[in-house]
């Protein structure tokens, strides 16, 4: 697949020019194509959002063109549109007490705070009467999800226009689950469909099915955040590696995609064998080393990553089958393990799209959890208590 758009140079030392992009997304068999207009810094490493996500919003119609300026907008002072009782927006929001690491509320509502929109919620638990009759009647996925009054947003036209290119409506309320519109923050979700994915695992340990991009550069300034968020559950988890390229991934645009996902491939397998932290750093550290020991980074060089000679320029065979030794890979199961591993990254972006992973990096437990990474161990602790020690 092809990806047209405008970055930094191979330093990635200058800031990001406005830019039209077309992007396909990589690794599926896909045509749809986008355009997309932003103007945006190194700065904003938080926000990285999927290139299939962008495919998603834009042409699958999960969420229109709307939201992804809000989302990639910074943050403003709302304005209200109008504050008389007859202008607010009534908001069922459906939630479980199971997901004790899941708020109540729906980045939708931040989106009215966005705009000016006054709104009034009503919280239903999932597993009241009434929150049970609305999962049915409206077919509800995953929460917390929102059902928003379809006819009290008529006074604000425009953003009932992009609510209507967003959402399926039933019943006179638009459906509108966790998409995570807030670009400072992931918030988990729950998952009460969970058809096509496998939470078994041959070892009996709690899956943690992990999306990841090791060129993006909100998965690049976490390294040791994500690191320490996997190591903290190693002995109780089987570790899935999902390669999803990231919107702000950090290589050239005319890096073909199996040098690019190349390092995925490794970390991939990496995981196979337990020691996906310990590849992770060193490949981090290699691309990402200011001066020092090739396959080490401090913090500060990994937050000044992009300063690095190494950043831009994919790493190569070379590199890579020098960082697994190091760590000590068994390079005869590597060698085995990569065809599977590239084989895998159709079925990652499937399983991405199909259960709304929209943002990387994030993990899903057992089929069950959509978390941040600093909330996998409580996802899984939840799964499973031995997950807890």
């Amino acid at each position: 697949m092809a990806e047209k758009k405008q970055k930094n140079g191979k330093n990635g030392k200058e800031g990001k020019e406005t830019r039209e992009e077309t992007t396909q997304m990589k690794g599926m068999e896909s045509t749809e194509k986008i355009q997309e207009k932003s103007k945006e810094s190194k700065k904003s490493w938080f926000s990285d959002i999927p290139i299939y996500l962008i495919v998603l919003l834009l042409v699958l119609g999960m969420v229109g063109s709307y939201a992804v300026s809000l989302l990639l907008a910074p943050a403003q002072t709302p304005t209200p549109i109008n504050t008389g009782d007859d202008k607010i927006v009534k908001i069922e929001l459906v939630y479980s007490e199971d997901c004790g690491f899941c708020r109540k509320g729906n980045t939708i509502t931040d989106l009215f705070d966005f705009k000016g929109i006054p709104y009034k919620t009503e919280e239903i638990e999932a597993g009241t009467p009434r929150g049970r009759q609305l999962i049915a009647d409206f077919g509800i996925k995953s929460l917390p999800t929102a059902l928003v009054n379809e006819k009290e947003l008529n006074f604000y036209t425009t953003e009932k226009k992009a609510m209507d290119e967003s959402f399926i409506t039933k019943d006179g309320k638009y459906i509108v689950p966790e998409v995570n519109l807030d670009q400072e923050k992931v918030y988990a979700k729950m998952y009460l469909d969970k058809t096509g994915c496998v939470a078994d695992t041959n070892s009996g340990k709690v899956a943690v099915d992990f999306f990841d991009d090791p060129y993006s550069e909100t998965s690049i300034i976490q390294t040791n955040k994500i690191n320490q968020a996997l190591a903290d559950v190693n002995d109780s988890v089987e570790l899935r590696y999902r390669y999803v390229e990231g919107r702000s991934n950090s290589l050239p645009d005319d890096v073909p995609f199996e040098l690019e996902s190349m390092a995925a491939t490794y970390l991939y397998c990496a995981a196979e064998q337990g020691k996906f932290t310990e590849l992770n750093q060193a490949i981090k550290g290699m691309y990402c080393n200011h001066i020092g020991i090739e396959f080490d980074a401090t913090q500060e060089e990994i937050d000044t990553c992009n300063l690095s000679k190494h950043y831009g320029i994919f790493l190569s065979k070379i590199d890579l089958d020098g960082a697994s030794r190091r760590v000590g890979l068994d390079m005869n199961a590597l060698a085995a393990c990569k065809p599977i591993a590239e084989n895998s990254f159709s079925e990652a972006a499937r399983n991405a799209l199909a259960f709304k992973v929209t943002r990387i990096p994030t993990a899903i437990i057992a089929c069950t959890y959509n978390v941040p990474i600093e909330q996998i161990k409580d996802a899984a602790c939840k799964v499973d208590k031995s997950a807890c020690s």
